[in-house]
């Protein structure tokens, strides 16, 4: 969003002076000759609001005063403008509620002023920065004039040191020399960023410091991986900008990355437990009876239905029936190897996906489950669990199959009394299992 400027003046050569002064550092402006027309015309958030002392129909304390009421200054600059000197009037003028003084025959003063203030809006140098840079003399001025803004710099001289500076700590951008010591260059910078394992650190942003001249170099630069590059002997103010602007978009990248994981956890994982969600199950779960019948491993499902919750729900409310929920589902997690998966059904069912296990070792894990479940007594209450176990035969396609019969098991468990585990015997069909 750009910055805008209220300008009231009633001299057409200093209004096409200050005009200038701010198109030349990107605001835009509403320009009046009087105050009538300043209040009237259309209000906007400024940044900048400029008053001449000299108006046609107003004094310009009397103009700040009406705008204030009719507007509101905001967080707006107030500047007044007067020719000749300043000072007697700067009390006068503080009173008023101008928070600046500027002389009409100084300004540099102003433009200096407008220029700080954008900077200050606008650049993000609140940042970790590393600097790769052989000459300690070029070295203390950069950090220096990186430090005098916010930042926090880090500086190394030869590439060896890279790797453990980069791996310990998080850096906003890197800001490195091209031609090193020993012969090494900023592309062996680059490429060691580029290439980190960890893929926020590799994106890094990366601005080359060069006082190379060569076009079909300087490209190279970028091709390789740079984001940007400053031709030695540099401004000052080149450096700053270009820095903030490379440290403000890496930052905004890793905002929009974190913004993604966040939606996939919300996709995939069930918000109250913490568990994979029952969409994450039904995608998963092909995978694992895949890789099953491939290397010929068995595979075992456990249904668990916890008994009498809605009772919980009526009696205790809704709060403790997360609390019984949060606490079943630690329990299930921590239980959980590896390569085995655990999900959050639906309510206050649960599924595990045992990963090279047969029904055997299927039913020992349940019975310890459901022991483990009447242990924990969340709020006081005991909890008790009907479980269902399954196991992947031959003539199972889907996952549907595989569910049903473990579903089937748990309401056996509850016909029979409720806090036990069951597993339903199928005769005549093969379970798959390794030849070991």
């Amino acid at each position: 969003m750009r910055h805008k400027a209220l300008i009231v003046e009633s001299s057409g050569v200093f209004k096409s002076i200050l005009e200038k002064i701010m198109d030349t550092s990107g605001i835009d402006c509403n320009v009046y000759s009087n105050a009538a027309e300043a209040l009237e015309g259309p209000h906007g958030e400024y940044t900048f609001i400029i008053v001449s002392r000299v108006l046609d129909d107003m004094s310009s304390e009397a103009f700040l005063s009406l705008y204030r009421e009719k507007h509101g200054l905001g967080r707006s600059l107030t500047i007044l403008m007067m020719g000749g000197d300043i000072n007697p009037h700067l009390v006068e003028a503080n009173n008023a509620g101008f928070k600046l003084v500027c002389s009409k025959t100084n300004l540099e003063s102003l433009q200096t002023t407008v220029v700080d203030v954008i900077n200050k809006l606008t650049l993000d140098l609140a940042a970790n920065v590393l600097l790769v840079e052989d000459s300690q003399s070029v070295a203390n001025v950069i950090s220096l004039l990186l430090k005098s803004n916010g930042s926090n710099v880090k500086h190394i001289s030869r590439l060896k040191d890279l790797a453990g500076i980069f791996n310990a700590i998080d850096f906003d951008i890197v800001i490195t020399d091209y031609h090193l010591m020993d012969g090494e260059t900023g592309d062996d910078v680059i490429s060691f960023v580029r290439n980190h394992e960890c893929e926020t650190k590799s994106n890094t942003p990366i601005l080359v410091v060069s006082g190379e001249t060569n076009k079909e170099k300087r490209i190279s630069f970028l091709r390789n991986g740079a984001n940007d590059f400053i031709i030695k002997p540099y401004d000052n103010d080149e450096l700053i900008v270009r820095s903030s602007n490379l440290i403000r978009g890496g930052k905004l990248l890793r905002q929009v990355e974190y913004q993604k994981q966040k939606l996939t956890e919300l996709a995939l994982f069930d918000q109250l437990s913490g568990l994979y969600n029952r969409h994450s199950l039904h995608d998963l779960a092909p995978k694992y009876i895949s890789n099953s019948k491939r290397h010929q491993t068995p595979l075992s499902l456990l249904v668990i239905d916890l008994d009498h919750f809605k009772i919980v729900n009526d009696t205790r409310g809704h709060s403790v029936g997360d609390i019984v929920l949060k606490s079943v589902s630690a329990v299930l997690q921590e239980s959980c190897r590896t390569e085995d998966m655990v999900a959050r059904f639906g309510g206050e069912e649960f599924v595990m996906l045992l990963a090279n296990c047969d029904i055997h070792n299927a039913c020992d894990m349940a019975e310890r489950l459901r022991c483990s479940v009447e242990s924990i007594e969340p709020e006081g209450l005991v909890i008790t669990s009907s479980i269902g176990v399954s196991e992947l035969m031959s003539q199972d396609t889907d996952f549907d199959s595989l569910f049903e019969r473990a579903d089937k098991a748990v309401y056996k468990a509850k016909e029979c009394g409720r806090n036990r585990v069951v597993s339903i015997p199928i005769e005549g069909i093969t379970p798959i299992k390794s030849d070991d």
